[in-house]
């Protein structure tokens, strides 16, 4: 009896397998996430496989901003697992300039056979930025997260046509050859000729409120494909636009400048689901 009461009193040798390490898919409290819009660039692309001479991009539409070929980059900082603030930006800052030539009065007055030439040239200037701050709430299951919330939006947007001549105005070349038809809306004296104007798209201000619906899934951890819609109140608030143009006055005998307003600016509210920040975007989460 003693024998079979040691045996049974032994102490087990068996031991439990290792616990497997848990991996985290999603993002948890703390973890900062950066997102890159992949909506202009694929759907350019994939537009342009059946039209290889053409850029195709989205509509150039204020209501709009993420839908001009634009690429929008979003911040997210998680105050909980499932609370998020959230950020989206979109710059397109740009210059193009265009040159020709035209005959060269003042050569062609001294010599008429003469073949010289002078430039002209038009630049036009592009500045648009959007920006979006907000609140976002989520829920899921494994890999797939859902997500709405709340945002606050707000964007600038203006274009600035300029022009600069070869010919001079002068008391014996009132209208001097130029390559650009850049006639003035308020043509002052019926003789000027533009060097400045906001008028094709203006100079707007963008601001308004929306809420937003989205989902996630995680193929690596803290690394997820994602997409969202907005649905958004927007007020467009467009600035003043104006012409500077030049003129020989025969009054004073003199090349003038005028500036002369052209528009007090104009305000128009939209309702529209046209994206402000990312649209169909890669996520990355640290």
């Amino acid at each position: 009896m003693s024998g079979l009461q040691a045996q049974e009193e032994a102490p087990s040798t068996t031991t439990a397998p290792p616990a497997k390490p848990v991996t985290i898919y999603t993002p948890q409290a703390g973890d900062i996430g950066l997102s890159i819009d992949l909506l202009a660039p694929v759907m350019t692309y994939v537009g342009n496989l059946f039209n290889d001479n053409t850029n195709n991009v989205f509509p150039t539409t204020f209501s709009g901003p993420n839908y001009n070929g634009n690429v929008s980059v979003a911040a997210r900082y998680f105050l909980w697992d499932d609370m998020a603030l959230r950020a989206a930006l979109s710059v397109n800052n740009n210059r193009a300039t265009t040159k020709a030539y035209v005959t060269d009065d003042a050569a062609r007055a001294a010599n008429p056979l003469s073949i010289d030439l002078v430039t002209d040239s038009r630049t036009i200037a592009n500045n648009d930025v959007y920006l979006s701050i907000g609140l976002e709430l989520r829920r899921g299951y494994k890999r797939l997260q859902g997500f709405y919330g709340a945002q606050l939006i707000g964007g600038y947007q203006s274009q600035t046509t300029s022009y600069a001549y070869g010919n001079a105005i002068t008391s014996l070349n009132q209208a001097p050859s130029q390559a650009f038809p850049a006639v003035p809306l308020n043509n002052v004296g019926g003789n000027s000729r533009l060097l400045k104007t906001n008028t094709t798209l203006g100079k707007d201000f963008l601001v308004g409120v929306g809420g937003f619906v989205g989902v996630e899934y995680f193929i690596l951890p803290k690394l997820a494909v994602g997409g969202e819609v907005n649905l958004s109140l927007l007020a467009i608030i467009g600035g003043q636009e104006y012409e500077k143009s030049e003129r020989y006055n025969p009054s004073s005998a003199t090349v003038e400048e005028n500036t002369r307003l052209a528009s007090p600016g104009n305000t128009t509210w939209i309702v529209s689901t046209h994206q402000v920040g990312n649209g169909l975007y890669l996520a990355f989460y640290f």
